[in-house]
Formats: structure tokens, sequence, C-alpha cells
């Protein structure tokens, strides 16, 4: 498969080839998840501090205010951050955090909030958080949870003409919010709960439903095989096709769930392996975009009415590792920003036949592939992209892609990349109580924007934690990570399904 396909894919595509080749062990997931070097030490202490600074000044409310030293309850205020973390603190051994954690989660009632529950949000955060800690140490209570957040929150939003999920629930009325339009990530990302639950449960009527869904989704029509557009109507279920086409927000985990549900269903449904494969080699022929500095300096563009839109953002982190270590380490914190836009080759400002093309096989990457000629790190002139949002927002995706990469190629590399991550995100977001988003990654001085998200203890966190333990501490033979980053055990290892 091409170099230059899109880094989630490819990540993807190693599940189910390079990684079949280690031999699972039944286990519990937790093996080799003991901290033995300072690198997995330091991330477990910043864990300790965001979640300390959380249990002193915002406990039983969704998130930290990290500066005031106060909280914010954006989640419905039935504590995000600590269901979202409940695998964290299994994976890096917090007993006493956990057991306290429980407790507070046992009494949990989903039914009553003040405010809409976002069906996306609730699903990857508490849905996925109760099951990924049930299958690390089960127990009837997370189960139960599990039950009671679908039941209370997500089921109700499919009850449109169509069967297509609204997106956020009024609790107040027990009904839904009518809306016109869903994004494509909306309706895409609750099959792999859904699964998991029907799994555990032994009830069928989850998965049913969210894989009926996705069913009629990849039979849709397209101009581009493969890739939908991001806008679909609820009534009648169908795209915008006057949308943009991303694998970035609003997206991506509608294209990642192809994959991994077809994981966690132990390799049964081909049709989910045969949209997914139609969407990698989609992403090759329309999407990749060289810039115009270097041609192996690729980011993956977004479609609208048949026109490319060269702007990224660090939810595409994945598409190619290297250009994205660029990212990085081209701003004065060492911190991507939340988007940036680059201008293409001459050659790619129209479509060519020959986009995805393995530039790398003519221009091979240097070792260090940040060590470009006639560039120096932090200025603006030599840059291959342009900050459009500065903003850091505590996001895990280039963590995750690292964690991958190292698992699958061993290579200390990317644990040196990613411990030159950590060292910028601890030495600029840090505050007094926990970890803050900050305005502007180009300045040292920035301000700090008082939040700490969840997804900061439940994603960031843990990918980089995971990069500096053993690779059996969660093995990738018999895990599949959602969207969260909430592990889901498989029912057949990978190994198992190499037969399919």
């Amino acid at each position: 498969m091409a170099a230059s396909m899109s880094l989630r894919l490819f990540i993807l595509v190693c599940s189910t080839t390079t990684l079949v080749a280690s031999l699972p062990h039944p286990r519990s997931g937790l093996q080799g998840c003991v901290s033995s070097n300072k690198r997995s030490e330091a991330v477990k202490d910043a864990f300790s501090h965001a979640y300390g600074g959380y249990r002193k000044y915002a406990w039983g409310h969704d998130e930290l205010l990290p500066v005031t030293c106060s909280y914010s309850d954006s989640r419905n205020g039935w504590g995000a951050t600590i269901v979202d973390a409940l695998d964290t603190m299994l994976i890096m051994g917090f007993e006493d955090y956990y057991v306290e954690a429980l407790e507070f989660v046992a009494k949990i009632d989903f039914a009553k909030s003040s405010q809409p529950a976002k069906g996306f949000e609730t699903n990857i955060r508490y849905l996925g958080g109760l099951l990924s800690a049930n299958d690390l140490r089960p127990d009837p209570i997370l189960v139960q949870k599990a039950v009671e957040v679908t039941e209370h929150v997500l089921l109700p939003l499919f009850n449109s003409p169509t069967k297509a999920p609204y997106t956020d629930m009024n609790l107040n009325k027990g009904k839904p919010i009518n809306v016109s339009t869903i994004d494509l990530a909306e309706f895409g990302t609750y099959s792999l709960e859904f699964t998991r639950l029907s799994q555990v449960t032994n009830n069928p009527k989850y998965a049913q439903l969210s894989n009926d869904l996705i069913d009629r989704a990849i039979s849709a029509p397209t101009k581009f095989p493969g890739l939908f557009p991001t806008s679909w109507t609820v009534n009648p279920f169908e795209p915008v096709n006057s949308s943009i086409i991303t694998i970035g927000g609003g997206g991506d985990s509608f294209y990642e769930y192809l994959m991994k549900n077809y994981i966690l269903l132990g390799g049964s449904d081909k049709r989910l392996l045969d949209a997914w494969t139609t969407t990698v080699d989609s992403i090759q022929k329309y999407m990749l975009s060289p810039t115009e500095q270097d041609s192996n300096i690729q980011f993956v563009s977004m479609i609208q009415n048949g026109e490319e839109i060269y702007e990224s953002g660090e939810l595409f982190a994945k598409t190619f590792m290297d250009a994205c270590e660029i990212v990085w380490k081209d701003t004065a914190t060492g911190i991507a920003p939340e988007s940036w836009s680059w201008t293409p080759q001459k050659k790619f400002k129209t479509r060519p036949p020959n986009i995805g093309v393995d530039h790398s096989r003519q221009h091979p990457l240097p070792a260090d592939p940040t060590k470009f000629a006639k560039r120096k790190t932090g200025e603006e002139a030599d840059r291959p992209f342009d900050i459009t949002d500065s903003l850091y927002d505590l996001r895990p995706e280039t963590a995750e892609s690292l964690f991958y990469f190292h698992r699958m190629t061993g290579d200390p590399r990317y644990q040196e990349v990613a411990w030159d991550i950590f060292q910028a995100i601890d030495k600029y977001t840090r505050t007094v109580a926990g970890y803050s988003s900050i305005a502007d990654v180009d300045n040292r001085s920035t301000k700090k924007n008082n939040f700490q998200e969840s997804f900061f203890l439940a994603e960031t966190l843990k990918y980089l934690y995971l990069i500096f333990v053993d690779k059996d501490c969660i093995s990738l033979d018999e895990f599949v990570f959602n969207t969260e980053a909430h592990p889901f055990k498989l029912s057949k290892p990978i190994k198992a399904q190499n037969g399919h």
C-alpha cells in the first residue's frame, strides 16, 4: 500500500495485518502496564496533577477550570472527567482514585439534566468510558450504567422517521430536539459502542440499530467512491452533496469506525472492510496534497463541490506522521495549532491524475524529517504551513498516532518525539491546579484559556503513557480503541481473525 495513505487508515490496516504476527494471550489487558521508567512516571505524575486538581476544585462536575480553580458542566453535569478517566486510572494503577470514582458512577442519574445532551459526546465519553472500564475490570454497576445512559439519552435520539439519530436529547421533555441535518460522524460513531454494548448485554438491538444505519450510509451514491459529504438530512436520510467532504472533524470517526467495528465483530462483516478499503483508495487518489516547499511534506485536503480546500487541523494529525511532526516542531512552544493551511505544489493546484504518488521514493526523507534544506525551526517564512487557528485544546491526535507507530514498529524514535511533545505540553499548559488549553502555540507567553478537557485524561495522557510502558499493556491483539481512546475487549483476538 502506498506510503502516502492516510495515517489513521494506515494504522488500521496494520491492525489486521502486521499485528496478527504477534501471539495473543488471555489476559485482563493490564499486564505490562506498571510504570518502570522516568518517562512513564512523568506522564503518570501529570495525570495525578490534573485529576488531583479536578478532585479538589471540581469534584462531581464535568471539567476543571485550572486557572481560576473552579468547575464547568459542559457535559450535563454527570462528572464527565470521572467517567472519561476510569480506564486511565486502571491502566496507570490509581486504585484509590478508581474505587472512589466507581462509587460516584453508581449514583449518576442519566435521566436528569438541565441542559440538552449531545448524542455524539455522550456516546464516546460516557458510554465508551463505562464499557471500557468494565472490559478492564468487570463490574455489574458499570454495565447497568452503560445501559441506563443508552436507554435514557441515546436510543431516543433514533426516534426519527428514518431511524437516523437526532443530535441532542432534551431530558426535561423526554424527547430529542428536532433537527433537519446531522453530521456524518454524529450518526457514524455509534456503531462501535453499540456493538460492544450488545456483546456485553447479549441484547442485539443496539448493534442492529447502529449497524443498519452504517449499511444504508455506505450504500448511498457519492461522486468520490467511499468518501461522503459531512452533512446529511435526517428525513430523507441522504447526503447533502454541496457540503464538505473531510476526514477531519465532522467526518473522521465515521471512517475510523468502519475498520474498528469490522475488528470488533471478529472480521465477520466484510462490507465494512470493503467500504473502508474504498475510502483509503479515494483518499490517496483525491485528497493527498504535497506542499509547495517539499513534495515529501503532505497533508490531507478537504473537498467541496468538487474543489479541494487546502486547510487541515490537529484532527488530521494522523495523515502523515512526518509532516505532523514538522507542524509540532515549527511553533514557538513546540505544540501544534488547532488548524493550518498550506500552499500546494503548483502542478497540484488542479487535480492531476497522479495525486497521491509516493514522492518519498524519488526524494527520500532524511533520518530526521524536520531537517529540510533552508528551513529554520520556528521561522514563519520557512514553514510549509500557515497557522489558521493558533489554539491548542490539549488534543490527543498526535500522541495517538505515535502510540500506534511505536507499537507497530518498535522504533524508539517515536518515543523520543512523544517525549518532546509531552515536555512541551507540560511546560506551556500546566497550571497550579491542572492543565489548560492555550490561546496561541506560537507565543511562549500565551494566555491560558482556563479549561481542562476530559479527553486530556482519557486520551492525551493515556496514549503518552502507553508509549512508554510495555507493549503488552492493552495489547492491540486483544483490544480496539474507540475514538475517545477507550479500549474495548475483542471477543476474538486479531490473530484468530486472520482467516477472514
